[in-house]
């Protein structure tokens, strides 16, 4: 293998201009009307190292405050019985107004949000507005003393976050859900190493094995359905969530290379603006997940949600849920810089809307092994102990998606002959380290255990990921796609092609079942997973590898579940029906 072959290789993660620090109480005790509850977990780790002066008191800020969901232990037991067969509520979709009426907040409950940031001398933008946000602006003095935080700035005034977790009164604190403006340092970043290749499509080049989507197809045994005519057709579409738009060239190009069908991808508009192209790697991405799902469900609808500015994946994410058009939602991206609440109070309530209506969400597990990523001044960077994972992808109410890697079999002509024997995707020399990388994979450090994974690890009492891998070395054996406008063709890796891949094999699985959409798909795994044979299953267990990564220790792949591909990769003409009603 070429050790300078010219590769697109995803780290999936992705940069915000706004903090979220989180707020999540539950059901508060009896306080006097004027004590304060300080809540834990809503300043990131980092907010020490990035700031060192004081904020400047007549500095304006504009804070939105999430309102909570109502309800929320009787909207995970109605999430558990969607997914439960024997219960009246089995595949009983909520619709978005559904969901506000039962578990969204009250009109009391914003006003008493808004009555109390009026009274502190905050002025309050959003008044009497539907929806679950108030927004209020004021000078950074009255912000500390309304949340009795300290904010700290870096040198140039670029960075601030709150050193302390705010405090707010107990008749409020259950109300609230996540606080956005305190600070500045949550980030997504996407990692990208880009060059264009004269490659012959489903070829080798230069000795190094290329993968298109036929051999994919073979691979992972979705060709008999393709020519059975399960593609995803008459499922309702598949959404990816991106911050930067598709090149429509690059995607004609693709098809016409590799005989799919011509598509026409959907833009909507999650902030109104088009983020544009301007982002090589973001647009890559977009490139790299447009093709994919493509590949995946030849017939399936795609939508890309396209989100623009500082909250870009959190818009574009919101749209696609609030609109609840696609069964299936893709995420490749991940964050840092961010309290623990911030996952829990502001990312998770969406992701739970998302189940109860309904939509499968995937999310990359992440490009840096056991390592995961940190917040610096200037982005997320892979960091070098402890483990940490994409929490992100450690919510319950998502299916977590890991790498592999392998060496395929080619017949005479250059034909896959099958599936080989998979590894866990771990770059390691003469790869070039700003290429290398590794399947996300660990033990969340914000998220409880779910019950489908009660049989797996329970002794650590925490969320597990990943859930399932596909694919996801830009070496062994590469991908194929087709960037830019014009299109040329570069060979690309990460998490985020194996992603919505499995969006893809959802929309395969509601198509078979005689569905829109397919739901969430993690009860059915972990039910499936220890069955064992592929036969049984329709799973490949992978056994070997790691994924250490920057010196940071990880996790052995083992018989069964594992931390570092979940539990394997898929047999698509098998699991397909499995995953099916």
């Amino acid at each position: 293998m070429s050790s300078v072959l010219p590769t697109i290789h995803f780290e999936h993660i992705a940069g915000l201009a706004a903090a979220i620090l989180i707020l999540t109480v539950a059901a508060a005790p009896v306080f006097s009307a004027d004590s304060k509850i300080t809540i834990p977990g809503n300043h990131p780790d980092e907010a020490a190292e990035l700031t060192t002066s004081e904020m400047a008191a007549d500095r304006q800020l504009r804070i939105t405050l999430v309102l909570a969901l109502r309800n929320r232990e009787q909207l995970e037991e109605l999430i558990a019985e969607q997914q439960d067969p024997s219960s009246p509520q089995y595949h009983r979709w909520l619709t978005p107004a559904e969901f506000s009426d039962r578990f969204g907040p009250t009109a009391d409950d914003r006003a008493a949000v808004e009555g109390w940031l009026t009274s502190s001398g905050l002025s309050v933008e959003s008044g009497g507005e539907a929806g679950r946000e108030v927004v209020a602006t004021g000078a950074a003095a009255t912000v500390q003393k309304t949340f009795a935080v300290k904010i700290a700035t870096s040198a140039d005034g670029a960075t601030y976050a709150n050193l302390n977790d705010p405090q707010v009164p107990a008749s409020v604190a259950p109300l609230i859900g996540s606080i956005h403006g305190l600070g500045n340092t949550l980030r997504f970043k996407n990692n990208l190493v880009t060059a264009p290749t004269g490659v012959i499509p489903q070829a080798t080049e230069g000795g190094t094995t290329v993968f298109g989507p036929r051999d994919l197809w073979t691979f992972y045994n979705e060709t008999g359905l393709n020519s059975a005519g399960t593609t995803g057709a008459g499922t309702d579409c598949i959404a990816l969530i991106e911050t930067a738009d598709f090149d429509d060239d690059a995607l004609a190009v693709f098809d016409a290379t590799f005989g799919l069908p011509a598509i026409t991808v959907a833009r909507v508009l999650a902030d109104g603006t088009n983020p544009g192209t301007s982002s090589p790697t973001a647009r890559s991405e977009s490139d790299l997940d447009v093709e994919y799902a493509h590949v995946a469900a030849p017939g399936a609808p795609i939508a890309a949600y396209l989100g623009a500015g500082p909250n870009a994946p959190l818009d574009a994410l919101g749209r696609a849920v609030s609109d609840n058009a696609c069964g299936a939602i893709s995420l490749s991206f991940e964050f840092c810089g961010a309290g623990s609440s911030f996952f829990t109070g502001a990312l998770d309530p969406i992701l739970a809307q998302a189940e109860a209506q309904g939509q499968a969400v995937f999310a990359a597990t992440g490009d840096e092994g056991a390592a995961g990523v940190k917040a610096t001044s200037s982005g997320c960077v892979v960091a070098n102990g402890p483990p940490r994972v994409s929490e992100l992808a450690a919510d319950p109410h998502v299916t977590a998606v890991g790498g592999t890697q392998f060496t395929p079999a080619f017949d005479s002509n250059g034909n896959v002959v099958g599936y080989t024997t998979e590894s866990v995707w771990h770059d390691k020399a003469p790869i070039p380290a700003s290429m290398r990388g590794a399947s996300g994979g660990g033990r969340s450090s914000v998220f409880a255990k779910p019950g489908f994974q009660s049989g797996v690890f329970p002794k650590d009492q925490r969320r597990d990921i990943p859930d399932i891998s596909l694919g996801a070395s830009a070496f062994a054996p590469g991908f194929l796609i087709a960037v830019g406008n014009p299109a040329e063709f570069a060979i690309a890796g990460g998490t985020s092609l194996a992603t919505p891949v499995w969006a893809g094999i959802s929309a395969l699985a509601a198509q078979s079942g005689g569905m829109t959409r397919s739901g969430n798909i993690n009860a059915k795994l972990y039910a499936l997973g220890p069955l064992g044979n592929t036969t049984s299953s329709g799973l490949h267990d992978v056994t070997i590898g790691n994924d250490s990564f920057n010196g940071v220790a990880g996790y052995k792949a083992k018989p069964g579940y594992d931390r570092a591909t979940g539990w394997g990769t898929p047999d698509i003409g098998i699991l397909v029906p499995k995953l099916g009603p």
